[in-house]
């Protein structure tokens, strides 16, 4: 974790927007960007959730409000950016994190899952995205400058079993980023694309995960999927995040830079390393 007092990358003194950033990696990122001394406007459903990460960020000494807004609602949107401009000035940070949970997830296999299930994935992964880019891109072309991430996952580049809702979503999010990146680049606005692996929190962290999730078979099987052998947590995607939103990576536009331990890059076999004999497995 970054410590409170340094500034990466030149981000002291801006303000941001981070949907879905009352959880989960959201948060994190949310954190982070407080402690470089970004202002910071977090959006939720859950007031309760939102209101606690309020409380957090500010009494960690950042500067952070929570907004309850639905970002598949073009008017909630429109009300969250004008608050942030009212009370923190124009954001030139975006994070669209905000993407499909619950049953609005939609999984189940493709030929069984109600048209309305990929609808609302899509108004929330991807058209919610497109409302904030929307809101936001005017006061970052005033200012000529912006940095947006997308908080997108493998299962837009790879197909998962009964993900066809989400992968969907996830795809079309990567697409509006790559399009506001060639579109916005004379205007000092770049935008990339965070492919994120499975991830889970730590002690500490605001969770996404349902009560009495228990993840940890689960993470077993998804852990030989990658070369790290593991799964991730929230720090290391909100740190890659933080990169990018950074002038750090001020020549980075129109990416998709994966933080998966690996996993778009194994192909999905088993090890035959024992088979191979005693040299060869690897160190």
């Amino acid at each position: 974790m970054i410590e409170s007092g340094q500034d990466a990358g030149g981000l002291r003194g801006r303000v941001a927007i981070v949907t879905g950033g009352s959880s989960g990696i959201g948060f994190a990122i949310a954190a982070r960007l407080v402690a470089q001394g970004v202002a910071v406007m977090i959006s939720g459903r859950n007031p309760a959730t939102g209101a606690g990460a309020e409380q957090a960020l500010t009494q960690a000494g950042g500067e952070a409000e929570f907004f309850p807004a639905d970002i598949a609602n073009e008017s909630a949107v429109a009300a969250m950016v004008a608050r942030t401009v009212e009370r923190f000035g124009a954001p030139t940070i975006l994070v669209n994190n905000a993407g499909p949970s619950g049953d609005a997830f939609g999984l189940g296999a493709v030929h069984e899952m109600p048209s309305a299930a990929f609808g609302d994935a899509m108004n929330i992964g991807a058209m919610g995205a497109l409302f904030c880019c929307q809101s936001v891109l005017p006061h970052m072309m005033a200012q000529a400058r912006g940095a947006i991430v997308n908080i997108s996952a493998i299962a837009a580049l790879r197909a998962i079993p009964l993900m066809g809702a989400y992968a969907m979503s996830k795809a079309a999010l990567e697409a509006l980023g790559r399009q506001v990146a060639n579109d916005y680049a004379r205007h000092g606005i770049r935008c990339n694309n965070l492919v994120v692996g499975t991830v889970r929190p730590e002690p500490g962290d605001v969770s996404t995960l349902p009560e009495n999730f228990d993840h940890h078979s689960l993470d077993r099987i998804i852990a030989t999927t990658t070369m790290a052998g593991r799964v991730g947590n929230y720090a290391e995607a909100a740190d890659a995040a933080l990169f990018l939103l950074s002038d750090n990576s001020r020549f980075i536009t129109g990416a998709n830079i994966p933080v998966d331990g690996g996993a778009l890059g194994k192909l999905a076999y088993p090890d035959y390393s024992d088979a191979m004999g005693a040299g060869a497995k690897g160190g």
